[in-house]
């Protein structure tokens, strides 16, 4: 039987007290309208004839007066046929209220909160599935009907989420505003907007450009010139002075290593063996005090003699160790010939480079000099074996360029200045194309029909990740509510990562969950009143059918 209460009719089960209706509108998925009817006095009812488990949507094809066809044409019985604990139907629609049919479903009416479905094995079972304790009617388990106080923890949720569909609303419209301003200042268009600004700002830094390119080519010509000529100079100054001081060192080395050659080759047959070689103890590799004849022809590299012209590889790696002493006595060989005159004459020094007619005067001081400060090293090398070569700092001084004149320092200066310009120039051009660029990627990306996403771009919520946006990927009636980044970094073995993020109206903008559903595909619940939809009404009456 309908009942009129206010401006809701309802169907009403033995009830003679006051109730409460709940009314519940989806309005654009986040906001539902809640009615609150109060019926004060007591109500006379009838109750409505329908057997158990059967919602009040299908109350008319169950008839007791004529036989009952099977909800899906099967088969027509008897109406005393109805819930007999007896699977008549292929469907189960004859025992909505028994668990008979394994495929059959009993309807919760839970008034007072939402009415649902369970299946029909679930009836009598010993477990309250539904609020109202139905579908326990015959299994003597104890339950407590928990509609009402559902049904009032569901209004105050629902209260709330209108609340924040009604705020964050409100940010979304001024989100829009801001968005559909920034972009009117940044579209290429009439008037003074960002690109165009940008765009003559481009075309005067590239003039800028050019310009100082040509002073700093014209400042740049002299200063090259005036360097060359410095450098030139210098070098034809140094050039006689580096050479022979070149060749005289080369040559004192091949002296002293001649001299070390006659030293360390004690019998004079023109080889030095690893056991001459041991003579010498500061040649000892490992400064143990113990120079074995394994060491020493270590130092000969692998090989028990070497000639002249293999000593000159070993020298280069004992001179800075090695001290000449005196030659120790060797036994004369019968033969009156001496050593000096049987082996092979000693690599060309200072003497024969330059005969004696023909050295410079500049020089003869400085080989004599030369001569008697080795002697004089090679005496206290005696003495302690020297660790470090000095640095010849003088002579570095006397090779390095001197500084350039006044003139050409002058030149360089103003070539200089004219780089740093021109340099700060360029960078100003890279900038603003830079800008450009961004400008003209931020106007093609889709943020949404009302530009209602535009304030996220460029935004960073506490997930920084290697992959880029590439579409919204919500579902027809719902494009923007799923937000798909991929191309990733690729996972080992395994596919590039990507992220989907799930978009739900917010009063503010906040990642409220993450997590990786698959392997390499992570998932972000994401709040934001960007999404959020306009509410109806408050004045508009939505009839929902509530079923008692």
């Amino acid at each position: 039987m309908l009942v009129s209460c206010g401006q809701v009719k309802c169907d009403v089960v033995k009830t003679s007290c006051c109730f409460v209706l709940q009314i519940f509108a989806m309005a654009c998925r986040y906001l539902l309208l809640v009615v609150v009817l109060v019926c004060v006095g007591a109500v006379s009812a009838v109750e409505v004839h329908r057997p158990r488990g059967v919602p009040l949507s299908k109350r008319q094809f169950y008839e007791e007066n004529r036989p009952f066809t099977c909800l899906d044409g099967s088969g027509t019985i008897q109406f005393d046929r109805v819930n007999d604990d007896y699977c008549d139907c292929k469907d189960g629609s004859d025992e909505p209220g028994t668990a008979a049919c394994p495929n059959g479903s009993f309807h919760c009416t839970n008034a007072g909160f939402r009415p649902a479905f369970i299946p029909s094995s679930r009836i009598n079972d010993g477990i309250c599935d539904c609020c109202d304790t139905t579908d326990e009617y015959n299994s003597g388990a104890t339950c407590q009907n928990t509609c009402r106080d559902l049904g009032r923890k569901e209004r105050e949720s629902l209260r709330e989420l209108a609340e924040v569909a009604k705020e964050g609303f409100k940010l979304k419209e001024q989100l829009i505003h801001e968005a559909k301003k920034g972009l009117e200042e940044k579209q290429v268009g009439m008037g003074k907007s960002k690109v165009a600004e940008l765009q003559f700002s481009k075309k005067a830094t590239e003039d800028k450009v050019e310009a100082l390119r040509v002073v700093k080519e014209a400042a740049e010509q002299p200063e090259k010139e005036a360097k060359d000529r410095h450098l030139k100079a210098w070098e034809v100054s140094q050039i006689p002075v580096s050479e022979q001081q070149a060749v005289i060192q080369v040559e004192k080395d091949k002296a002293k290593m001649a001299e070390a050659f006659l030293r360390l080759d004690l019998d004079a047959d023109g080889l030095v063996s690893a056991v001459e070689l041991q003579s010498h103890t500061e040649l000892d590799p490992d400064s143990d005090g113990v120079f074995t004849e394994a060491e020493a022809q270590g130092v000969l590299g692998g090989v028990e003699t070497v000639d002249t012209g293999a000593f000159e590889t070993v020298w280069s790696n004992i001179k800075e160790k090695y001290v000449s002493e005196p030659q120790p006595d060797v036994p004369t060989p019968e033969d009156p010939q001496t050593p000096e005159d049987t082996r092979e004459p000693p690599p060309e020094s200072d003497s024969e480079q330059y005969p004696d007619d023909d050295i410079p005067e500049e020089y003869e001081d400085d080989d004599q000099d030369e001569e008697e400060d080795d002697e004089e090293a090679d005496d206290e090398d005696e003495k302690v074996p020297p660790t470090v070569r000095p640095t010849e700092t003088a002579e570095e001084d006397e090779q390095a360029m001197p500084p350039y004149e006044a003139d050409t320092q002058s030149l360089i200066d103003v070539a200089q200045k004219a780089r740093d310009e021109f340099d700060e120039a360029e960078r100003a051009l890279r900038a603003v194309d830079d800008q450009i660029k961004g400008l003209e990627k931020e106007i093609s990306l889709d943020f949404g029909p009302s530009f209602e996403f535009a304030y996220l771009y460029g935004q960073c919520y506490d997930l920084t990740t290697s992959e880029s946006w590439g579409s919204w990927s919500g579902p027809e009636d719902s494009v923007y509510s799923l937000m798909k980044y991929d191309h990733g970094t690729g996972c080992w073995q395994g596919p590039n990562r990507s992220t989907t993020v799930k978009l739900t109206c917010g009063k503010e903008t906040v990642v409220m969950s993450t997590s990786e559903p698959s392997r390499c595909e992570y998932l972000m619940e994401f709040t934001t009143p960007a999404v959020c939809q306009e509410p109806p009404s408050l004045d508009s009456h939505i009839h929902d059918h509530i079923e008692l």
